[in-house]
């Protein structure tokens, strides 16, 4: 897996021009006092409207002649503001205000744009559906100074489900793809003791931030992931290096060919989701840190220690998250926590949610109808 992962990152290196006069402090959050309980703050972000908006337009072709077309609104990004250690956190609610209250976390550059197709359905269903960008990502905002780490985004997601809670016993269901997986598991952990989670869905689960572990990499990939870990994800040429991953041809290309099966998931609606908060101040510093920083608990070590009930959809075609091989294959997740379900997606790779969201929906809304209130 990790060398399917270097193989793809080195794609935009081909291009390389060093930029030598960026350098960028690593220094800590301001704070690491919790917040009290947030009222709603409506965000209007700079331009962003509703996707599901469409305005009509017309091309002129010749005087005579005029053929109507439909402009393409951008997805909207910006939605409610949860005040967070001096940041904005921007999150997504849908749902009856009464209803049993999910949250949804997304994977690495990612955002809740991604659940675009499990949101309606969920809250359509009775549930209060939240989706969130994590710090760093999305539309929340993106310090530069921050130490980006899994535990990092478990303080924020303790801190926003004890906002969001009605009650200080309130039960949630927590989702998560990639590493938004790894992070369901943390917080399913975390609040083990209190039973605040109910239970928990994983989408292609994760095994670290960023899925590299100095100690699980072989001798003979020690000098690659050296290399990239020091020099590519450096402050010298990552700039460059992010400047080149995320044009939209590089993103669509890796997207087709290693994080879907299905390529007419990739559409243009997908690729601004993913790419319009690259352009955001911090993101190209985010990226960069993100790589670079810790990985995290493992899975092996967060499931033995979990009693709630876990619901694992699986793609059986992801190299990133492999189903059956590399360090943590999701096949053996129900080994180490008696109480997870393994449900496995043919012909569906990193994010079979939006793959294949149809079969997604259903077994989750199954998984819930199950869980005790």
């Amino acid at each position: 897996m990790k060398c399917v992962l270097l193989a793809a990152l080195a794609l935009p290196v081909l291009s390389f021009v060093p930029s030598p006069s960026v350098r960028y402090s690593r220094n800590a959050l301001k704070s690491n006092t919790r917040t009290p309980p947030a009222t709603l703050d409506i965000r209007s972000g700079t331009g962003a409207v509703g996707a599901s908006a469409r305005k009509p337009c017309a091309l002129a072709m010749t005087a005579a002649l005029e053929i109507p077309v439909t402009a393409r609104s951008p997805p909207q990004r910006y939605h409610n503001s949860f005040p967070w250690r001096g940041y904005s956190i921007n999150y997504r609610v849908e749902g009856p205000e009464d209803g049993p209250p999910v949250v949804l976390i997304h994977g690495f550059g990612a955002s809740v744009g991604h659940y675009r197709n499990n949101i309606p359905a969920l809250a359509q269903a009775g549930y209060r559906t939240y989706a969130i960008d994590l710090l760093g990502f999305g539309g929340s905002d993106k310090p530069k100074d921050a130490n980006y780490s899994m535990e990092l985004w478990l303080d924020l997601m303790l801190d926003f489900i004890e906002s969001m809670s009605r009650n200080a016993s309130e039960r949630w269901v927590v989702m998560g793809n990639s590493i938004g997986g790894l992070l369901t598991l943390m917080i399913t952990a975390a609040l083990q003791e209190s039973g605040r989670v109910r239970g928990s869905v994983l989408f292609n689960s994760a095994g670290g931030m960023v899925s590299f572990r100095r100690e699980e990499v072989p001798w003979f990939l020690f000098p690659v992931w050296w290399f990239f870990n020091n020099v590519i994800f450096g402050d010298f040429y990552g700039p460059q290096f992010f400047k080149n991953f995320k044009t939209r041809a590089n993103v669509e290309q890796i997207l087709k060919q290693q994080v879907y099966v299905r390529k007419e998931v990739v559409d243009a609606e997908l690729l601004d989701i993913l790419l319009a908060p690259s352009d955001d101040d911090g993101a190209c510093e985010v990226f960069l840190k993100v790589f670079r920083g810790p990985p995290g608990p493992s899975p092996e070590e967060l499931l033995p220690n979990i009693k709630t009930k876990i619901l694992a959809i699986w793609g059986d075609s992801d190299p990133w998250t492999p189903l059956a091989t590399g360090l943590h294959p999701g096949i053996k997740f129900s080994e180490y926590c008696s109480s997870l379900q393994l449900l496995v997606l043919p012909k569906t790779a990193h994010c079979p949610h939006d793959e294949r969201p149809e079969e997604c929906n259903a077994a989750v809304l199954k998984f819930m109808d199950g869980l005790e209130q």
